[in-house]
């Protein structure tokens, strides 16, 4: 009998688990940034286009969710997160038995990741990374990609709330959506202050649910904390994964960052720029790419470099192998085309390498102080918007100093310690703890 009960429940399960995802639909949305810098978006929803179509109250009352990647990665390492998010129960309205609140959620490919384009060769990324006892330290400064995640939300004219919208403002559509391809239908410790975040009773119910509830993953989290410092009325949720904002670097090692920063720009260029020409396509992609990129038999190959470069983290981080695929095939492109290729990565058996803009390797001429950090703490927590902060068991290292500046001025809703590695939330072993956390979030 016991038998029968648990193949019936496995059954069920499984019966549900193909009708809900045959009701969500992907695509990949372009556009191109006011400064001609491509961006790609890719998308998950479960909102039935004809009955929105019937009814555009549907829209103001979807959820919108925004996610951002972390250094190198691109918008697939939420290839399994999002779909959990869209399939659970708990986001639905409990008066509807059988129905899932409309939800849409986007991931951004950072500039130089992904299929997004590079910046120009006078606009190097923003992004820092430093050499400290051959271990390789991510400092998170990123005024320039919160920039361009804020033009992605205005060309899709999202987060109104009092930003315009149902104000009377007009809102400026800064980014220029060119399309939508490939749709497809197919242990805990809370050590985070409590802090009443609770929104403005009197906000319109559709003004709140046209806000963006902004997930971000390690570089991710450090862009996410940035722009809800800087624009709070566009959010109302914030969710940090292995991350919790920009890292603080001393001041006093400004001319030191200068000269680094300099010396390897100074280097690399003579790589990038063989005599001294550009020969980079519309979007500054080509010619950097291919002028140094290593070139790896196939596809695994690649797969397996990501791995390594993952092993050789600090702390005792690993990657599935099913993470690293996803994120890699989309980070690829043949060797024998230009990276602007959109079918990067489907031939599994040629020689392939990374598109990624190899200037995300330099180190940055400047980084945040600690003051400065604080400084967005105290804004982000004096904003009202809600913050979750999940971190792995074995995940990126983090020091005392931003622990408690975590703690004492940003002051999370929780903060959560959970089992994985830096990627929990894209390897298949622990993704279902991550997302059930965030629902749980979503749902206050």
């Amino acid at each position: 009998m016991k038998r029968t009960l648990a193949l019936l429940s496995l059954l069920t399960k499984s019966a549900r688990s193909i009708i809900t995802m045959s009701t969500i639909s992907t695509s990949e949305r372009t556009f191109t940034c006011s400064d001609g810098v491509k961006l790609v978006v890719k998308s998950w929803s479960n909102i039935n286009a004809g009955d929105v179509n019937k009814n555009n109250d549907n829209m103001m009352s979807t959820k919108k969710v925004l996610c951002l990647h972390g250094w190198l990665d691109n918008a697939a390492s939420f290839n399994r997160l999002a779909p959990l998010l869209l399939d659970s129960p708990s986001l639905s309205d409990e008066r509807q038995e059988h129905h899932h609140q409309p939800m849409e959620i986007l991931a951004l490919d950072f500039p130089g990741h992904g299929l997004s384009g590079h910046k120009s060769v006078d606009g190097p990324p923003q992004l820092l990374a430093e050499f400290i006892q051959l271990l390789m330290l991510l400092i998170f400064m990123i005024p320039k990609y919160a920039y361009y995640v804020l033009e992605c939300i205005e060309a899709l004219n999202w987060g109104k709330g009092n930003n315009g919208g149902s104000g009377g403002a007009t809102r400026t559509v800064v980014g220029n959506i060119n399309a939508n391809v490939n749709t497809n239908n197919s242990a805990q410790n809370n050590i985070g202050g409590v802090k009443n975040n609770n929104v403005d009773e009197s906000t319109d119910n559709n003004e709140r649910d046209d806000k963006i509830n902004l997930i971000g993953h390690s570089m991710g989290a450090g862009v996410s904390v940035v722009l809800v410092a800087a624009f709070p009325e566009l959010f109302s949720s914030l969710t940090l994964l292995e991350g919790a904002g920009p890292l603080a670097r001393n001041a006093n090692d400004c001319s030191r960052h200068v000269r680094a920063a300099c010396q390897r720009r100074l280097k690399s260029n003579k790589t990038l720029f063989p005599n001294g020409t550009n020969n980079a396509n519309a979007d500054g992609s080509n010619s950097m790419t291919t002028a140094r990129a290593k070139v790896y038999r196939n596809l695994d190959a690649a797969i397996e470099a990501r791995l390594d470069t993952t092993r050789r983290m600090p702390g005792d981080q690993y990657l599935s192998e099913e993470a690293a695929r996803d994120m890699v095939m989309r980070a690829t492109v043949d060797a024998a085309v230009t990276s602007n290729s959109s079918a990067a990565g489907d031939d599994t058996n040629r020689p392939v390498m990374f598109r990624h803009d190899p200037r995300l390797q330099w180190p940055s001429l400047q980084y945040y102080t600690r003051e400065q950090v604080e400084a967005f703490y105290n804004d982000v927590c004096n904003s009202g918007v809600p913050v979750s902060i999940l971190m792995a068991n074995d995940g990126w290292p983090v020091d005392s100093w931003s622990q408690a500046a975590v703690k004492d001025k940003l002051k999370p809703c929780q903060m959560k310690f959970l089992k994985g590695s830096h990627h929990f939330h894209a390897d298949p072993d622990t993704v279902e703890d991550v997302a059930s956390e965030i629902v749980s979030f979503l749902k206050v």
